[in-house]
Formats: structure tokens, sequence, C-alpha cells
């Protein structure tokens, strides 16, 4: 086994949407940790980029949790904090909160902000990942940066049929980030995103009616799973199948490392890892 030397977190601001100005004008921080140089070299490393979900801080376990996991991956590993406090948003908002993360071309926005520092590369490629209203900014950051190569998204889904419908700017059409680089997963008991018509209308990927993961023909291993209830250990794949008993950081052991399955932590970080150009999975997803 491989002993993990933790290197310390380091802090940055950028500049971040505004709901209160219409401008990119808010001053947010950015965490993020560098690769162990004795594993990965001295760098410069490509970089991830995380984005908490609705009323999470970008500092929470979930989020230092996939900093650490990325760092440990060989990427330069931030966590974005943004206005994520409005429990509706619409594609308006989910728009511009993404440009205010990733606008690669302003300098003062947070991908340009990382992307300025020493230790990164983002020539080598940037891969983002979020849950809930993150996991939307994740999925639009190729919009707004050309150097994102995967993105793998939690909670997330078009609410088509709902309110408010965002197929505008999730449905794959509206989205930058090829079919074959992007991997959605969300729990069937989600209330917001837990129909096969969300996953495929957000990946780009159809199946039969009644599929539980639909995967990309290319072989790249992006495309949906939809967890099913009987699956997590409290018998409920919610908008925080990842946890067990509510929205709580308490992680479900079936998704926490070192579990291998199709919808599990680790096998999708592996996955983004190589810039969502391969991936080892199982058809069964067990």
């Amino acid at each position: 086994m491989i002993n993990r030397r933790v290197t310390p977190n380091q802090t940055a601001t950028y500049l971040s949407y505004n709901p209160s100005t219409s401008g990119f004008d808010l001053k947010q921080s950015i965490l993020y940790q560098l690769p162990d140089p004795a594993l990965f070299g001295r760098g410069p490393y490509p970089v991830f980029v995380w984005t908490p979900g609705t009323w999470e801080a970008y500092f929470d376990p979930l989020s230092l949790e996939f900093v650490s996991e990325m760092a440990h991956r060989g990427f330069l590993a931030a966590s974005v904090q943004y206005s994520n406090s409005g429990m509706t948003q619409n594609c308006t908002s989910y728009t511009q909160r993404a440009q205010g993360v990733y606008d690669a071309t302003r300098s003062s926005s947070a991908v340009g902000t990382l992307c300025a520092l020493s230790g990164a590369n983002c020539a080598k490629g940037i891969v983002t990942a979020g849950i809930s209203q993150g996991g939307m900014l994740a999925v639009l950051a190729r919009n707004y940066a050309p150097q994102v190569r995967a993105a793998y998204a939690l909670s997330v889904g078009d609410l088509s049929g709902g309110a408010p419908n965002l197929t505008a700017c999730m449905d794959k059409q509206h989205t930058a980030i090829p079919a074959d680089r992007l991997t959605v997963v969300t729990g069937q008991s989600d209330p917001f995103f837990g129909t096969q018509t969300n996953v495929q209308n957000v990946s780009g990927y159809a199946c039969p009616d009644g599929s539980t993961q639909c995967w990309s023909p290319t072989g790249s291993g992006a495309g949906w799973y939809l967890v099913q209830d009987y699956e997590v250990t409290d018998g409920n794949a919610d908008h925080c199948y990842i946890d067990v008993g509510g929205c709580n950081d308490k992680f479900d052991p079936h998704w926490f490392p070192p579990a291998v399955s199709n919808w599990s932590l680790s096998p999708n970080l592996d996955w983004l890892a190589t810039l969502g150009t391969k991936r080892v999975f199982s058809q069964t997803g067990q």
C-alpha cells in the first residue's frame, strides 16, 4: 500500500458572479492542495475543480474529500466557493455562476486564478466535479473554459417538466463538454432529478426504458448511472445518496472508498483522472 503523504491545504481568492450587482465582483475563496512531489514530480500539474452543492461550504468534509482524493491522483485539486445559498436557480443564474467560476478569458475568475498558480498547468487539462447546484456548474464548465477535458456530476438533471425547467441550459445540446467525457450519477429517489429522462437529457446518452446505467459506445466510460434504493445503506437513493440518513456528510460505505461499484467515488475519480478517456467498469455496476 502506498503511504499517502498529506500536503498542506492552501488558499486563494477570486472574483465570482455577484447576484447583488450582476457583476463579477464578489470576492470568494478557493482552497487547494498540491500533489505529493515525491510521487508526481515537482509539477506543474493538471487542475481539478470541485464546486459544492446548495448551502455547502467549500471546506466541508465532502469538499475536502474530493480535494484530497484528486491531489492523490496527481492534480492540483481545488474547491471553489461561490454564491450557492439560493435553493431554486434557473438557467440564467446557473450560467452566470458557471461563468464566474470558469471563465478562462478573465484572469480574476476561479479558473484564471488557479491557472496562474505556479503549480498549475491548465494546458495539461482541467477536470471538474460537483454535486447538486455545484454539479450543474461542473457540467457547464467547458462552455467557459476550453481546457476542461472531463466532468463528473452528482445529483443533477434538467428538471424536464418541472419548475424551473432547465432544459435550455442543461440538456446536452447546450453544453460544450463532449458526451463521451461526461459522467452523471443521480439517485432514483432524488425528488428533483431521479428519473431516467433527467440523466439522459443531461448526459446525451439514451438507453432502453428501465435502464439503471448507460455507457458511451465509444468505450470512454462516460454516461450515466441511476443509483437504486437497494444499493444504498439506508434504502433511499435520494438527492444525497452518497450519505446515510440525509445530507449530513455521513458517507455511505457503498459510495466511499474503497467501494468499487460504478456509482462509487473511487471508480469515477479514477476515470476523471484519466481526463475522461477510459474506464474500467462492470456492465452490471457491481
